[in-house]
């Protein structure tokens, strides 16, 4: 029988070995934008939170963004988490903007390029974390949505409820000398969370 890490009693130690994950994964994903817009990107340091599935919307802000959902599955092709790349409206425009060297788009542009920036984002977050760990993460094509953060991830909390009580939520959030913020949330299933408290703690 497997035991599964308990998502409602982790420990100090537990909680720093994930903040260390998501500072690897983030600070990766922060090069590529940093590289994408030509600009000096920063990174906050990753806080992990950890409640009941049905609570987790609280914990985002109430403002619009634009949201970019990727699922992630390891090699059986079994879910194992996502991944929430949330963009401010007003930081979404000014990427979309700075990339294209224009000041607005038409939507359809707007919304391919910031699934566009998502897809680079999230790929190098999945590579750096999976790279660490000596596993296999494969993300799938995003999924745009634009609306409060709450209604976006509730079509993923409803999915995760089935396996779960609780969710772990990897948060960071990286910003550019341009006031461009984005927020990059990680919500592991039981089993990847499992794996990663296991490898991690070889280190």
């Amino acid at each position: 029988m497997i035991l599964m890490t308990d998502l409602g009693n982790l420990s100090e130690v537990e909680l720093d070995v994930l903040k260390e994950l998501g500072n690897i994964g983030a600070g990766h994903a922060a090069t590529s934008l940093s590289k994408l817009l030509n600009k000096d990107v920063y990174l906050s340091v990753p806080e992990v939170k950890v409640g009941e599935i049905k609570n987790i919307s609280s914990e985002f802000i109430g403002e619009i963004v634009a949201g970019v959902i990727i699922a992630l599955q390891d090699l059986e092709e079994k879910k194992s988490g996502y991944l929430y790349i949330m963009f401010p409206e007003k930081s979404a425009r000014k990427i979309a903007g700075d990339l294209f060297d224009m000041e607005e788009l038409d939507e359809e542009m707007y919304a391919s390029t910031i699934m566009e920036v998502g897809n680079i984002l999230s790929s190098s977050f999945c590579d750096a974390t999976a790279d660490f760990m000596d596993i296999i993460l494969l993300p799938s094509p995003p999924s745009f949505a634009e609306d409060v953060p709450a209604a976006v991830i509730d079509s993923v909390v409803s999915q995760m409820a089935k396996n779960s009580n609780h969710i772990i939520l990897f948060e960071t959030s990286l910003s550019s000398e341009s006031d461009i913020e984005i927020y990059l949330a990680l919500l592991p299933e039981a089993c990847l969370l499992d794996d990663m408290m296991k490898i991690m703690g070889q280190l």
